[in-house]
């Protein structure tokens, strides 16, 4: 489970992904998201949470802390300001904007024993991924 106790020692988990986006998604990036292989490792240190996010195209870190806006480039070059809050305790919502066009969306991350789900909605979309504790 993803927990924020400052208390707790660090905790590193890695996933690998093994499925599927959702409809709405265009086929073309259905194909590759699905062809991928994404892995990725959520590490916490008190409300610190790192996350190394590695596929065949590139690897991808970020560093932030929960209930503080931070500023981050997505995989595909996008600039995004948001916020990661604990909204329970196995699931992390964040809430960020596209700098670029004014975009608002919402990802969703919840920890269910070894799996973990993804999921992304933007512009009445919902794109989800579901993940596989190595």
């Amino acid at each position: 489970m993803i927990r924020c106790e400052a208390c707790k020692p660090p905790r590193s988990l890695r996933y690998r992904g093994v499925s599927s986006c959702s409809r709405g998604v265009p086929e073309k990036q259905r194909k590759m998201v699905l062809d991928d292989r994404l892995e990725m490792g959520i590490k916490q240190e008190g409300s610190k949470f790192t996350i190394v996010e590695k596929s065949c195209l590139c690897t991808k870190t970020s560093e932030w802390f929960l209930d503080e806006e931070f500023e981050n480039i997505l995989a595909d070059g996008s600039q995004v300001k948001g916020t990661f809050v604990l909204s329970k305790p196995n699931c992390l919502t964040g809430h960020f904007k596209k700098l670029s066009d004014g975009k608002d969306f919402t990802i969703i991350r919840e920890v269910d024993g070894d799996t973990l789900v993804q999921v992304i909605k933007i512009d009445g979309q919902e794109a989800k991924r579901t993940f596989k504790k190595q």
